[in-house]
């Protein structure tokens, strides 16, 4: 047993296929790493890794935390969705640091993730903080399909600590799925803890309380303020509602 490579082969597996099939392979190769932040389920870091002989490579995180909650569809989404970062940086033009602009956006929709800012129908397909959801009979759903039934794809290993995940698969994913074999739509929609079985997490060691405080950014100059949750602020210089995350 050697869990570290079942684990980061079973991504390298999903990398390769997805960069075959909705990439054209032209997507260098990228290191992966797993690191538990709150509330993403993956990142991409542009030259974030060296080598001994001056080489550089990206890396593609992804967050235990929340994958082993997740569906493999959902886990699946965030990494064609770094992907496309990756693509983003080697071959077009990015904005500011995080924000997912209309090339990226294009990009999605081209191989069939669509990006909203809600995760489902009618949310904006640009801004700082973005989700997405699978287009119909698109790319990246026939890729998955591919995935399963020619790899034998599956994830070996999952965090026995992961908190519950946002994703899951809704109506619009299903949607998606509709005509392909039941039982791959199972797989691909399942949550992973009931593939794992529930015995298999355990409660997150308790901690002491502690105070939480929140970014807030504008998103058009980037200025940052901290504070409580639930503030309403806004940038006088840019006349915008300052966008909020966790600072922990």
């Amino acid at each position: 047993m050697n869990p570290t490579a079942e684990l980061y082969e079973s991504m390298q597996v999903a990398f390769d296929h997805f960069n075959e099939h909705l990439f054209n392979n032209k997507l260098p190769q990228i290191l992966f790493t797993t690191q538990r932040q709150h509330q993403v389920m993956g990142y991409f870091a542009p030259n974030r890794w060296a080598s001994a002989d001056g080489k550089k490579c990206h890396e593609i995180a992804i967050n235990p935390l929340y994958v082993g909650r997740a569906t493999l569809i959902g886990l699946m989404q965030t990494l064609v969705h770094e992907m496309v970062h990756c693509w983003q940086e080697c071959f077009g033009k990015i904005s500011r640091k995080s924000y997912h602009n209309k090339q990226w956006a294009n990009k999605m929709i081209s191989i069939g993730l669509m990006p909203s800012s809600t995760g489902h129908p009618g949310g904006a397909i640009t801004g700082q903080y973005m989700s997405d959801y699978p287009a119909p009979k698109g790319k990246f759903i026939q890729a998955c399909e591919k995935l399963l039934k020619t790899k034998g794809f599956n994830l070996p290993w999952v965090d026995r600590f992961a908190q519950v995940s946002s994703v899951e698969a809704d109506n619009t994913t299903l949607e998606a799925l509709e005509g392909m074999d039941a039982a791959l739509i199972n797989q691909l929609t399942i949550k992973l803890e009931d593939v794992f079985g529930i015995e298999s997490f355990a409660e997150p060691t308790p901690q002491a309380a502690k105070k939480i405080k929140v970014k807030y950014t504008c998103d058009e100059c980037d200025i940052n303020v901290w504070g409580r949750g639930g503030l309403k602020l806004r940038c006088d210089e840019c006349n915008i509602v300052l966008s909020s995350s966790l600072d922990l």
